[in-house]
């Protein structure tokens, strides 16, 4: 099973990429975990041909089972991010997200901070075709979340990151189940 991930933030070092990394940590050890990197290079939606980094996108995504997204918590979507979700759910984007598993976290300070961004991946998401999974995690700069290999400290707050992750994953791992079965020869004696 391969999964995606994207960081809805710029930045290096900022808690959304460090939530991403701590999240890729989390899923099953048989899940191929890729973070792709191109966000900053992705152009608005327009006419015309996919430009090179949108084509390696979409790309990337046909080939995965799900993808993750980790965004910060705005009352709009990060304009790079918006960008992509408009690519993915086109037609020259090749729908790429049609039927997949995405699951959507948020970082913020605030409970209620996440509320709007969670609601447009929702609605840009589901535009794309694709089945959502999503919370919202409050990470205070302040307080110490991760530990010193990046992983999350705070029980509660990974059971929530958990049950978002084993939406995404339950039905890639489920499809992977029943393709090995098919391909079973049975043991002859």
């Amino acid at each position: 099973m391969k999964i995606i991930g994207m960081a809805g933030s710029l930045r290096p070092g900022s808690y959304v990429r460090r939530l991403l990394e701590a999240s890729a940590r989390e899923l099953p050890a048989s899940v191929d975990f890729e973070t792709w990197d191109g966000l900053d290079r992705v152009s608005p939606f327009r006419d015309g041909p996919l430009p090179q980094r949108v084509d390696e996108l979409c790309h990337t995504l046909s080939a995965a089972d799900g993808m993750l997204i980790v965004a910060p918590a705005y009352s709009v979507l990060p304009p790079q991010l918006g960008h992509a979700l408009n690519w993915m759910a086109s037609q020259r984007g090749g729908a790429v997200l049609v039927g997949k598993p995405v699951a959507v976290v948020t970082a913020c300070l605030h409970a209620h901070e996440a509320m709007w961004t969670q609601t447009e991946l929702r609605r840009a998401l589901g535009a794309a075709g694709a089945v959502v999974y999503g919370t919202d995690l409050v990470v205070s700069p302040v307080l110490s979340q991760f530990d010193s290999d990046g992983r999350i400290i705070d029980p509660e707050f990974r059971d929530r990151l958990h049950s978002v992750l084993d939406g995404l994953c339950a039905p890639s791992l489920a499809k992977s189940a029943v393709r090995k079965a098919a391909g079973a020869v049975p043991a002859t004696t």
